[in-house]
């Protein structure tokens, strides 16, 4: 009788412990799982609170780091204890197996009508949409300009340009550069939208790497045009820094005259910058010949997807479309949010946004204006550089980036690094593909 009751409470012990460790399967509260910075987290618990007010609903939020969210939510999912509504990266629906572990956001009612179709494209796997839009982004260029102010020199528009600006920098201060630092996913996509400008081509087609060797190789050298001419630190060795928006040659000295990022991150710099406020400018993206448009890639931001356990309840399922609407169309909410997630997907939201200069003016807004322009030029020229959902691939991407790390510290030549990445390249991406 007593080793009956001890396995009795043992049991009820688990049964309790497991329902703490994920969703709590309360009807009537959300557990919303999310990544950001300060800022985002402040104003995601002030838009949390406003929709409890407003609605009664309880939210459970599961405020985390970016470093280690994707590992955590991905073990979370296997065990069956991720939250109800949980922010994603768009690759990952790919990568996680989301048209097993993400609920068809179809099947809540969503209204897509105000969100452009091509947005939901990348979302949606057999027919299922997977994940719901918070906004796209792409890689571009922002300036300090009193690097370049300092030095008498004019904000670039070309390759070219910025080549001469990082002399004429050099020659005024041997201390500071045009750009300045980037770690390899950063160059990474510098070189292939240099090489887009040229060739037309997504970095990956199909299943396959695009550009030949021989365009590989004229990529690579074009980075140590850039290096050699002082854009580029001309190696990595020379900064070690890891964390760009807190190293001190961005925030301290005011060495390094520009970054290459997401336009939907770039507050992360501008916070930490001195001023960055009045000294950061919207560089766009630099090309071969003045006035054209081209090498833009870009991808879904954010998006919020939905645990398959929500479609148990069909109480649990109005709450979270409750939610979700509120997230990305109430306007007191919307507000809040500002774009700290980048400029609204939907169009609502996003016409609601347009009207406050604070948020018209915003780096982030500016970036993406120049990234859905340079991208829908391209698309003109039959040109489509989405961003492949495996190109970020956890484990796929080294085989692209650890090369190219070598190459930027300096252990490994063009031709070393141009072979390394060709010898794996397709290979590997057709075992991710494959889920192998």
């Amino acid at each position: 009788m007593k080793k009956i009751f001890i396995t009795f409470i043992l049991l009820v012990v688990a049964i309790f412990l497991a329902g703490c460790d994920g969703d709590s399967g309360k009807e009537d509260t959300i557990k919303f799982s999310w990544w950001g910075t300060s800022e985002r987290n402040v104003a995601t618990h002030r838009a949390l609170k406003l929709f409890t007010e407003k609605t009664g609903i309880k939210v459970e939020p599961d405020q985390k780091t970016w470093s280690g969210y994707q590992t955590v939510l991905y073990n979370y999912l296997e065990r069956g204890n991720e939250a109800d509504v949980f922010q994603i990266n768009y690759n990952w629906i790919y990568s996680m197996d989301g048209a097993d572990y993400f609920y068809d956001i179809n099947e809540l009612g969503i209204d897509f009508s105000k969100y452009p179709e091509s947005e939901h494209k990348p979302l949606t796997v057999d027919g299922k949409v997977l994940g719901l839009s918070i906004s796209e982004t792409g890689y571009i260029f922002y300036l300090n300009k009193d690097v370049y102010e300092e030095a008498g020199v004019e904000i670039p528009t070309t390759w070219d340009e910025l080549i001469e600006a990082g002399k004429k920098i050099k020659a005024h201060n041997p201390n500071k550069y045009a750009l300045g630092r980037l770690d390899a996913q950063q160059a990474s996509i510098l070189m292939y939208s240099y090489l887009a400008q040229k060739y037309g081509k997504n970095v990956i087609e199909g299943d396959k790497f695009a550009f030949t060797k021989e365009e590989l190789i004229e990529g690579l050298n074009f980075l140590d045009d850039l290096r050699s001419n002082n854009v580029l630190i001309e190696n990595l060795q020379n900064d070690t820094h890891q964390d760009g928006p807190t190293n001190p040659n961005w925030i301290n000295y005011e060495n390094y005259g520009g970054i290459l990022q997401w336009n939907t991150a770039v507050s992360e710099y501008q916070n930490t910058l001195p001023k960055g406020d009045e000294k950061m400018i919207t560089a766009g993206m630099f090309q071969i010949n003045k006035g054209e448009q081209l090498g833009m890639y870009k991808k879904v931001s954010m998006a919020y997807a939905v645990s398959t356990r929500v479609a148990k309840s069909e109480t649990k399922k109005e709450n979270v479309k409750k939610f979700l609407e509120f997230m990305t169309t109430d306007p007191e909410a919307v507000e809040i949010l500002g774009v700290d997630r980048g400029v609204p997907s939907h169009s609502g939201a996003r016409e609601q946004l347009a009207k406050i200069p604070e948020f018209k003016n915003s780096l982030e807004w500016t970036g993406h204006d120049i990234v859905q322009t340079y991208y829908n030029n391209q698309l003109t020229k039959e040109q489509n550089l989405y961003i492949h959902p495996y190109y970020e691939h956890e484990t796929f991407r080294n085989v692209y980036e650890q090369p190219l790390q070598k190459f930027l510290f300096g252990t490994q030549n063009v031709e070393q690094t141009a072979n390394e990445i060709l010898r794996t390249f397709d290979t590997n991406l057709q075992k991710v593909m494959e889920g192998r």
